[in-house]
C-alpha cells in the first residue's frame, strides 16, 4: 500500500488539476504505482475515470469535466501546469466546444472537439480530433483549460462548414460581449465567404449578413442610432462653423419625430444594468459603421 506521505502527495497533485490525475502523474510524481491507485480507488479515495485517469472522489462538481477529461488524455505524462506552459500544450479545445466554453451562439456540443498539431488518436468516446496548425496567438485559458480564441474559434467554424443561422449567433455574441472587433471578424470571415456564397474574401459583406441572419435587440439597434446621430453630429462640428443656417438646421433636428424616438429610447436605456448598457454600447459602435441599408433590414427583422 503507498504510504501516507505518498498519498498526500497524491491528493494534492490532484487537488491542484480540479481533482485529477493520471496514472503516470502518479507515478513521477507521487511515486504511486497502477497497483496502488487500484487499491485508492477500491478503497473511495479516488474514482477511476477511464484507463490510466483517475480522479478524487469528493471534489466540487466540474460543469467542464468532460473537456477536461479529453484534454488531459492527450498527454497523460506532463502536469496540467507544465502543458499550460507551452507554446502549444499538445492539443487545444475548439470549435463547437471553444464556443460552449466561451459562450457564444446556441451550438450543441454533443462531442468534445479538440485540435492537435500532430495525429492523436484517444479512446475516449464522444471525442473529434481535428488536425491543425496552432500558434500561441490561437489559444487563451479559459477555466484552466486552453481553449481557441474567439476569433481562432469562428474561424474554426467557418472552416467547418457550419451553417449559416449557428455562425451567425456565434459571431453576433462575439462581436456584442465585446471578444472580437468588426475589423478581426472581418479578417477571419474572408477566407471562407466564398464557401458561403458571398464573393471570394468578401469579410465585409458576409459579416453584414451575418449581422442581419443572427438578429440584433432593439435596443442596441437603438443605441446604433444614437452613436450614429452623436458621429454625425461630431462631423458636422469639426467641418462647418455655427452659422445661421446650421442653427435652423439644428433646430428643425430637434423637432423631428425620429429624433423624438431616438431620446424615448434613450430613456429607457436609462433603466439597463450597467453591464448590459455596457455591452449594448459596444454592439452599437459595431452596427454604427455597417450601412445604412443593413440596419434597415435589421430593423425589419425585429418587428
Amino acid at each position: 500500500m503507498a504510504t501516507d506521505s505518498h498519498v498526500a502527495e497524491l491528493i494534492s497533485l490532484a487537488a491542484e488539476q480540479r481533482g485529477l490525475v493520471t496514472s503516470r502523474q502518479a507515478r513521477e510524481v507521487a511515486s504511486v504505482t497502477p497497483q496502488q491507485l487500484k487499491r485508492l480507488s477500491d478503497s473511495g479515495v479516488l474514482e477511476r475515470l477511464h484507463h490510466g485517469l483517475y480522479r478524487l472522489a469528493r471534489v466540487p462538481h466540474d460543469e467542464h469535466l468532460e473537456m477536461r477529461v479529453a484534454w488531459f488524455a492527450l498527454n497523460p505524462d506532463l502536469v496540467a501546469w507544465q502543458r499550460l506552459e507551452q507554446e502549444v500544450p499538445t492539443g487545444v479545445l475548439s470549435h463547437r466546444t471553444a464556443a460552449e466554453l466561451h459562450q457564444l451562439g446556441d451550438l450543441d456540443a454533443d462531442v468534445v472537439e479538440l485540435t492537435t498539431t500532430r495525429r492523436i488518436r484517444l479512446s475516449l468516446p464522444d471525442i473529434e480530433i481535428h488536425r491543425g496548425h496552432i500558434t500561441r496567438d490561437d489559444w487563451q485559458i479559459v477555466d484552466e483549460l486552453p481553449v481557441t480564441t474567439p476569433n481562432r474559434t469562428i474561424s474554426d467554424l467557418a472552416a467547418a462548414g457550419l451553417d449559416s443561422g449557428h455562425l451567425a449567433s456565434v459571431v453576433r455574441d462575439a462581436l456584442t460581449r465585446n471578444l472580437t472587433t468588426a475589423e478581426d471578424a472581418v479578417a477571419v470571415l474572408a477566407p471562407h465567404a466564398f464557401g458561403y456564397g458571398y464573393r471570394a474574401l468578401d469579410g465585409h459583406g458576409f459579416l453584414e449578413a451575418l449581422i442581419v441572419q443572427a438578429g440584433v435587440p432593439v435596443n442596441t439597434l437603438a443605441m446604433a442610432d444614437i452613436a450614429r446621430r452623436h458621429s454625425e453630429a461630431a462631423a458636422f462640428r469639426d467641418s462647418h462653423s455655427p452659422d445661421e443656417s446650421a442653427l435652423r438646421a439644428a433646430a428643425s433636428e430637434l423637432t423631428n419625430p425620429a429624433f423624438e424616438s431616438t431620446l424615448q429610447a434613450a430613456a429607457q436605456l436609462r433603466k439597463v444594468d450597467p453591464d448590459t448598457l455596457r455591452s449594448m454600447r459596444q454592439a452599437a459602435e459595431i452596427l454604427s459603421k455597417i450601412d445604412p441599408h443593413i440596419l434597415e433590414a435589421l430593423r425589419r427583422t425585429t418587428q
